[in-house]
């Protein structure tokens, strides 16, 4: 019972599952975060174009993405538990010198054909 509760509580949370998009000047960004726990990411932001899987849990505030895959990081490490905070239905990422407002949309299907290899 004890151990059932421990990873019920290690659980990606259900409710911010889903794909966020960024609709900012000069950004065009996304994220999917996966029911298993699992994430892809993309972005491309001035001369900085990078794409990223890996994990991410969430503590409800805050969701922290561990990439296990990172290419194209201008002069940025790789994701080790980097947070994003949580605002109602959306992620804010601090990356670069700007602030990435990923909102969640729910028109679009999650591709059936998605990229394992990055």
């Amino acid at each position: 019972m004890m151990l059932a509760l421990l990873l019920a509580a290690l659980a990606a949370p259900a409710d911010l599952t889903g794909f966020y998009a960024s609709s900012q000047m000069e950004v065009a960004a996304a994220i999917d975060l996966e029911a298993d726990g699992k994430f892809e990411y993309s972005l491309d932001y001035g001369a900085a174009s990078e794409v990223a899987e890996g994990t991410w849990t969430s503590d409800g505030t805050t969701v922290y993405l561990t990439s296990t895959k990172m290419e194209g990081a201008y002069k940025q490490p790789g994701f080790t538990r980097e947070p994003l905070a949580v605002d109602g239905t959306t992620l804010i990422l601090h990356r670069y010198d700007t602030t990435i407002r990923f909102k969640r949309d729910e028109s679009l299907p999650t591709p059936p054909n998605r990229n394992t290899k990055l």
